[in-house]
């Protein structure tokens, strides 16, 4: 009995010492894997579309160039459309933090040799550094684009090959292919309804979002809304970062708390309808995942993968959730991120 009790001691303790390998191999190995799974996640998103397309007896190949060149021109005219709204959004934010810096300022004693020294070192440097940093910001995001299409074509065009590779892998024995077979097609399924509830949701939410600051007369609404529906697939943390934003610039252009209350609990409540009323309805049991999983895998993957981890948190875990939910030897993990 005692040397069983070590064994099984023995085996967590390698469990343990291998999550933390891989936690920090992953963390490692960063810049190598988030292009990696940006494009498998939209390979599972556009399979389905190559698919009907197939069908309808269009060449793989051709299918997936027309979908991804319809797919980057649709985003760059949005870009070029939106340029400008984007750009007075962008020089609207600092603005709004310095004018919400001087009011909290002239409501403290603070010394004035100190309130000094932080006005100089946010002089010149500071925003040349900030546009360093943000041309930084965009030629990375550049790169990381180019490979992510490369990759999401080839995937696309490798259609079923990697599936039928991992189904031989798993062995001669017609038993073990069937379930390995049953496992993989069980995975894709919950992971592409994950990923149409997302889609739907968030272009749901950017839509509303963009109508009801429209409708209330709000400036770069449309980028306002783009942005509530990129980060609505955040969880906790996308409404508060929009109605945050909205309630600085609200403060900037009209000078008036209620007015800048309105836009933002207006942001605020059309992400609060679709978390708690519209998600709930359309994703399946299989989806739902623990509410305190959510938030520490947010915070591990946000560790791990810096902002592309925060936007990625929640795929990965429904990936996780998804392979464990049909590995034997996952399955008490599968319960521990289970509601």
């Amino acid at each position: 009995m005692t040397s069983m009790t070590r064994s099984s001691s023995a085996a967590a303790a390698l469990w343990v010492i291998a999550a933390i390998a891989v936690i920090f191999l992953l963390r490692a190995a960063r810049d190598l894997l988030i292009p990696i799974v940006l494009a498998v996640l939209i390979t599972y998103a556009l399979e389905p579309i190559v698919c009907w397309l197939q069908r309808r007896h269009i060449p793989r190949a051709i299918g997936a160039f027309l979908l991804l060149a319809s797919l980057l021109g649709l985003f760059g005219w949005g870009a070029y459309s939106l340029r400008d709204e984007a750009l007075e959004a962008i020089d609207a934010l600092p603005q709004a933090a310095e004018r919400v810096r001087t009011f909290v300022w002239s409501q403290t004693e603070e010394r004035q040799q100190v309130r000094q020294a932080v006005e100089d070192l946010q002089r010149a440097p500071a925003t040349d550094g900030w546009v360093q940093r943000a041309v930084g910001s965009l030629a990375a995001l550049a790169g990381y684009l180019t490979v992510v299409v490369f990759l999401i074509y080839f995937l696309l065009l490798s259609g079923s090959h990697f599936r039928r590779r991992i189904i031989e892998i798993a062995g001669p024995r017609l038993e073990r292919r069937r379930i390995t077979a049953t496992i993989i097609d069980d995975i894709n399924t919950q992971i592409q309804s994950f990923l149409l509830v997302r889609l739907v949701t968030s272009a749901i939410v950017a839509l509303a979002t963009w109508g009801v600051l429209a409708w209330m007369a709000v400036p770069q609404s449309a980028v306002w809304g783009i942005l509530a529906g990129v980060v609505n697939s955040i969880p906790y943390f996308g409404p508060i970062l929009v109605s945050g934003g909205l309630l600085l610039v609200g403060l900037t252009q009209s000078g008036n708390l209620l007015r800048a209350v309105e836009m933002s609990g207006a942001a605020l409540v059309i992400t609060s309808l679709e978390g708690w009323l519209l998600t709930p309805a359309l994703l399946g049991r299989t989806e739902h995942m623990h509410a305190v999983v959510v938030f520490l895998g947010l915070l591990v993957w946000t560790w791990i993968w810096g902002a592309w981890g925060t936007i990625l948190a929640v795929p990965m875990l429904v990936f996780l959730k998804a392979i464990a939910d049909h590995v034997e030897g996952l399955k008490p993990v599968s319960r521990l991120m289970a509601p």
